[in-house]
C-alpha cells in the first residue's frame, strides 16, 4: 500500500484512511491477554502463533509455561479471531492469564504484558476489565505507563454495564478504550470527552470458541480486537509514526457517535 510522503510521524487523515481500509497489519506484533488461544479451530485456519504462554500463580509464586494452544475458556480464540479477520498480517501472541472461569489475578495481567513488552509487540488487546477495590488500581496502571513509555499500544474492553462504568485498564487516558456497539465491523465509532471514546461491533457476533464450536457473543470484549486490529493497520502503513499520535488520529478519523 502507498504512504504518503512528507512527516512519516505525522501521516495525512486521508492517508490514515487508506490505511485502515486498505492496509493488513503486515509485521506487527499484537499480544491477546486472555485465556489462550485454539489455533486447531477452524473459525483459525491457517493461523500460527507467535508466542504462546501461559501464566499462573500457584499460590506460591508465578509460574510461566508454553501454553501448548491451549484455550481454557473461549474467550481468547473468540478475540483472536476477530483480531486476525481485521488485520490479516499481524504476527498474533498468546500471553494466557485468565483460568476456565475467566478470571484472573491483577499480579498474572501485569506478567503477561510485561512478557509481551520484552518480546516487542507493539499492540496489547485486554479485552477484559477490573472494577475491583482502589488499591488494584494501582497494579494496572504500573503497567499501562510501562508500555506508554515503551510505546507501546493497549487497547481494552470497556464495562458491558455502561461505558462510563470506571473499570481497569480502559479508564486510563493512554489507553485506547472501547465499548461494544450495533454496528457494521468495518465501522469505527467515536465520542470526546469521554474516558472511553472508541465505539466498534461488539452486538451478536459469531466467534470460536471450546471444541470447535462457535457462538454468537455480545459485549466489548468483541469490539475490542477490532480497533486493535485498525490499531494494527496504521502501524504497518507508517512505520515510524509517533506512538503518540495514534490514539488522536484515530479520534479524528472515526465517525461521531450520537
Amino acid at each position: 500500500m502507498p504512504v504518503e510522503s512528507g512527516n512519516p510521524k505525522w501521516p495525512s487523515l486521508p492517508s490514515v484512511r487508506e490505511a485502515l481500509a486498505e492496509a493488513t497489519g503486515d509485521g506487527i506484533k499484537v499480544a491477546v491477554i486472555d485465556s489462550g488461544v485454539d489455533t486447531s479451530h477452524p473459525g483459525l485456519s491457517g493461523v500460527t502463533l507467535t508466542d504462546d504462554i501461559a501464566v499462573s500463580c500457584d499460590g506460591m509464586s508465578l509460574k510461566i509455561e508454553n501454553n501448548q494452544g491451549a484455550d481454557v475458556y473461549g474467550h481468547g480464540t473468540a478475540v483472536a479471531s476477530l483480531l486476525v479477520r481485521e488485520a490479516t498480517g499481524i504476527q498474533l501472541g498468546s500471553f494466557r492469564a485468565l483460568d476456565s472461569a475467566n478470571h484472573a489475578r491483577s499480579f498474572v495481567i501485569a506478567e503477561c504484558v510485561t512478557q509481551a513488552i520484552s518480546r516487542g509487540y507493539q499492540v496489547i488487546n485486554c479485552s477484559f476489565g477490573c472494577r475491583g477495590l482502589p488499591r488494584y488500581v494501582m497494579d494496572y496502571k504500573e503497567w499501562v505507563d510501562a508500555a506508554y513509555l515503551a510505546g507501546v499500544q493497549v487497547v481494552a474492553a470497556c464495562s458491558n454495564v455502561d461505558s462510563t462504568v470506571r473499570e481497569w485498564p480502559s479508564f486510563f487516558p493512554s489507553v485506547i478504550s472501547v465499548g461494544g456497539i450495533d454496528c457494521e465491523p468495518d465501522e469505527l465509532f467515536g465520542r470526546e470527552g469521554n474516558m472511553v471514546s472508541f465505539f466498534a461491533k461488539g452486538e451478536r457476533v459469531e466467534v470460536p470458541w471450546t471444541d470447535h464450536q462457535t457462538r454468537v457473543e455480545t459485549g466489548s470484549s468483541f469490539a475490542a480486537p477490532l480497533v486493535s486490529g485498525k490499531v494494527a493497520k496504521i502501524l504497518s502503513a507508517f512505520p515510524e509514526i509517533s506512538p503518540a499520535v495514534v490514539k488522536p488520529l484515530l479520534q479524528v478519523v472515526a465517525q461521531p457517535l450520537d
